[in-house]
Parts: C-alpha cells; sequence; structure tokens
C-alpha cells in the first residue's frame, strides 16, 4: 500500500512539473510573475531604428506627412500655430494607427491657442496612474533633438507597451507651448492629474517620466536623470530598466529642472527628467536652426527609448511581491 501512495505521489509531482514547466514557457504565463527580464524581452525588441528615423523625419520637416483627408503637410517647425496644430494631429494619429486612444486636448493661454495631446493605455486595475511625457513646440525650428526626439520616443514607447497587460493606466502626454514657460503642461497636471488625485488619492499617482532633448550623443552614450531627490520609485525603475535591457547608456543623476515635471514637483508627485547628457545648454544646436535630424543619434535614441519604455512597464505591470 505504501508502494502504491508512493508512486501516486510520484506520478502527481511529475505532473505538476510538467504543467510548472509549460506555464514558464509561455503557456499561461502572467504578467504577475514578470521579473524585470521578462518585461525588457517584452518591451525592448518592438523598439527598431527604422521606427525612430521615419517618426524624426515627419516631426523635423525631412518629410511630410498625411493628416486627416490625406492632405500632405510639411512640418518644417513646431513654434507657429500652424505647425504646432500639424503636429498635435500627426502625434494623435499615429498613436491611434497603433491601436491606442488618443485625442487633443485644446487650450489658450493669452493671445496663443494650444494643442496638448494625450493618449491612454488602461490598466486592468486601473488604481494607479503613470505619465510618461514631453513636450510637442519648438523654437521655430526643426527642434530635432529639442523635442522630436521625446516626442518620438512617447510615440514608440507606447506601441511597445501596447501589447502588455498593464495593471496600472499609463498615459502618454505630448505638451504644448513648454517653450513659452512650461504652460501645457501646468494646464495638464492642474487639471487633469489633481482630478485624479482628488477622486482616488495621492496614492493613485506613480509620478511622470518627462523626456527632454533625448537624442544628442556628443562623445559617448550616457544620460543624465534630473531628479533632485523627488523621484520616488521613478529612479529605481529606469536603474532597473537599463540593467535589464543591458544598456549601453551610462547615467548619471542629480537636479535639474527648466521642462515640464517641475509641474509634478509643484504639486508634490514624484517625476524625473531624462535628457542626453548636453544637459540643454551644452548642445550646440539648442534653440538654433541647426538642431536638424542629423544632430540626432538613431542608435543612442533608441537605447533610451527602450529604456524608458522597460522602466514604464515595470511601473505599470505588477510585478510578483
Amino acid at each position: 500500500m505504501r508502494q502504491i501512495t508512493l508512486l501516486l505521489r510520484m506520478a502527481i509531482f511529475g505532473v505538476l512539473l510538467v504543467l510548472t514547466s509549460w506555464a514558464s514557457a509561455g503557456c499561461g504565463l502572467t504578467n504577475s510573475s514578470m521579473e524585470p527580464k521578462d518585461v525588457a524581452n517584452s518591451v525592448a525588441p518592438e523598439i527598431d531604428k527604422a521606427s525612430v528615423r521615419e517618426h524624426l523625419k515627419h516631426l523635423t520637416g525631412a518629410s511630410p506627412v498625411s493628416l486627416e483627408g490625406g492632405k500632405k503637410t510639411t512640418i518644417s517647425e513646431r513654434g507657429s500655430h500652424k505647425g504646432r496644430k500639424a503636429a498635435a494631429e500627426y502625434i494623435k494619429k499615429s498613436f491611434e494607427a497603433a491601436g491606442i486612444p488618443a485625442r487633443i486636448l485644446k487650450f489658450t493661454s493669452g493671445a496663443k491657442r494650444g494643442y496638448t495631446v494625450e493618449a491612454t493605455l488602461k490598466g486592468s486595475k486601473g488604481e494607479k496612474h503613470l505619465w510618461v511625457t514631453a513636450h510637442l513646440d519648438s523654437v521655430g525650428n526643426a527642434g530635432a533633438d529639442d523635442n522630436a526626439s521625446g516626442l518620438t520616443l512617447l510615440l514608440l514607447a507606447a506601441n511597445a507597451l501596447e501589447e502588455l497587460d498593464l495593471g496600472h493606466t499609463v498615459h502618454f502626454v505630448a505638451y504644448d507651448l513648454e517653450e513659452i514657460g512650461i504652460v501645457g503642461s501646468q494646464e495638464y497636471v492642474f487639471d487633469r492629474v489633481n482630478s485624479i488625485r482628488s477622486r482616488a488619492g495621492k496614492e493613485a499617482i506613480i509620478g511622470n517620466i518627462n523626456t527632454d532633448m533625448v537624442g544628442y550623443e556628443e562623445s559617448d552614450f550616457s544620460a543624465f536623470l534630473g531628479s533632485c531627490g523627488k523621484a520616488g520609485r521613478l529612479d529605481e525603475a529606469l536603474m532597473s530598466a537599463s540593467s535589464a535591457i543591458d544598456s549601453p547608456v551610462g547615467l548619471d543623476k542629480g537636479c535639474l529642472g527648466r521642462s515640464d515635471h517641475v509641474r509634478f514637483w509643484e504639486q508634490l508627485f514624484p517625476a524625473v527628467l531624462v535628457t542626453d547628457d548636453a544637459k540643454y545648454d551644452d548642445y550646440p544646436c539648442y534653440h538654433k536652426p541647426c538642431d536638424t535630424m542629423d544632430k540626432v543619434n538613431v542608435s543612442y535614441l533608441r537605447s533610451i527609448i527602450r529604456m524608458v519604455a522597460t522602466a514604464s512597464a515595470l511601473l505599470a505591470v505588477p510585478q510578483q511581491s
């Protein structure tokens, strides 16, 4: 009798081993058991150089874009009303082409009209919210590094996360009118983010990863995380993502403002700025006509996008406790 019982136990154990192996191979594998490497393997390969180049060309005027009604438009600058509106329409259309619901949030600031674009991937739990952001406008130039690089990041990161079963909601937001006093993000955070806090509490706000000028590689692959000690879990997520994808980009940390993430800080929400190591002022074409697509290192930008997309997934996909 003992031998029969032992044989039965061994048989059951063997079946359990087979089922466990089958699940781990991907059949029935749930996001709740995904480790950073699993997340990275799901997200990073989706981001390719050809897509980086394509969006950069469209957003800097190197190639025309097709907007509503099939009308061809060249976005040669994103400082004028016409240029900013066309850019917003292109970004919205690109999100929607990837199956991601998006909308243009119109607002006014003095005599200027703004066009902030918001795309949202809703989490299955819907309890917490993360924002990945970049500013849409330029200073009247092509604005390749400042900030078509960040806009390209938004589009490709959203596309990479779209296939995941996210637990928390991720908002991808392209703010307008950053260059005249970070106006668009002020409008958005005061209205949209604070409304979530009022409804669900401060704990519902995971925070903001803001990307501004992430395409210029000066001498080596390095980037800067401007957190000023106000990033909460965001710094850790970016560092974990960098390790998980074996990123070639070295990361420095410190304090840096002057971009849209400060609007989250003002409301005491976690936020971090991701920027290339030129840190704005050391970029030789900063706010100059020479800020064109040829100044962007596509391989470097792709590496930054992969890192931010993976970090966003780590924050939005429930992790095993």
